[in-house]
């Protein structure tokens, strides 16, 4: 059970991080310069590292040259794909980003079943069709008119390859992860060379890219707000770490990986939903309240119950 609770806890950090990247890229960073948002999560990169080897010292390292480039590799295709998620949501709104994120799932059993060999029982397929087609009730039952306008097919585009490199580098970082088991050696082993390879990337896009310098620094050190906006990028920094260390865990826990896609998909939509009720009109540049009518209430409702039945299954 707890490879379903997992991506759901994770979500909750995922989606208050998402919230405050969306400001920063819209706000904050200059146009066409969202990507450069992946570099300050250096700091997180950097302070994992440092707090796993603390905790477990020398064990950190102890694994195959293969299988830590592999997990380095995983690392870096996740930067790639985070640079295409800043250009997304920057570009076009999250109603649009979350619809045509919902190819995600669907990638993640694709890429699943190529490069891991999984295979997906009768039981959690139907709970995986429930749970999409409940994702799908939320997303355009609870879209205002002024939303359901003509696709943006730029942003479609961009959040699909998004998706792609995302969903990559969770298979990839299964695949070299080895034996997929609650041990807390294993995780601390495969996260370590997770986040080196990530740091390493974004390091080389530092060095690389001058244009992506002068708009960090611009916006992180000579802007009248920069203070501000550094302290939204803490935040931002330890809301990524909390969401990827649970799962990264729950990736080497699930006994398919490709199914904690829609499990941390709706858990993100129902999050979101929360956040906007009780948190929306006290944050307003933080995140845009929309008004909870009963019919969006009943959609979250009926949305929910379809859900339970799904991970039931899935369970089952």
């Amino acid at each position: 059970m707890w490879w379903l609770v997992l991506p759901i806890a994770a979500s909750a950090f995922y989606c208050f991080d998402g919230y405050i990247q969306n400001y920063l890229t819209d706000v904050a960073l200059p146009k066409k310069r969202a990507g450069a948002l992946a570099v300050m999560h250096a700091l997180s990169f950097f302070v994992s590292l440092i707090l796993l080897i603390v905790i477990f010292g020398r064990a950190v390292f102890m694994m195959p040259l293969g299988n830590a480039l592999g997990l380095m590799l995983a690392g870096a295709i996740n930067i790639v794909g985070a640079v295409f998620y800043y250009k997304a949501i920057q570009k076009g709104d999250n109603i649009d980003v979350t619809i045509f994120g919902q190819v995600a799932p669907l990638m993640s059993i694709g890429l699943g079943v190529l490069l891991l060999g999984e295979s997906i029982n009768a039981n959690q397929g139907l709970g995986f069709v429930l749970i999409m087609g409940a994702t799908l009730l939320v997303i355009f039952g609870t879209s205002s008119k002024r939303e359901k306008k003509s696709p943006n097919f730029d942003v479609a585009i961009i959040t699909i390859i998004y998706c792609f490199f995302s969903i990559l580098s969770d298979i990839v970082y299964a695949y070299f992860i080895g034996n997929r088991i609650a041990d807390y050696t294993l995780f601390a082993q495969g996260f370590f060379f997770f986040q080196l390879g990530s740091l390493l990337t974004v390091i080389l896009c530092l060095i690389f890219l001058p244009s992506w310098r002068a708009a960090l620094k611009k916006t992180f050190l000579t802007c009248k707000k920069h203070k501000f906006y550094l302290a939204a990028e803490l935040a931002d920094n330890f809301a990524l770490l909390g969401g990827e260390i649970i799962y990264k865990f729950a990736l080497i826990v699930a006994p398919v990986v490709s199914l904690l896609s829609p499990i941390a998909r709706v858990a993100n939509l129902f999050v979101s939903f929360f956040i906007v009720l009780f948190l929306g009109r006290a944050f307003p540049k933080f995140i845009t309240a929309k008004r909870m009518t009963k019919k969006i209430i009943l959609y979250y409702l009926v949305a929910a119950i379809i859900i339970v039945t799904g991970i039931i299954l899935m369970n089952s």
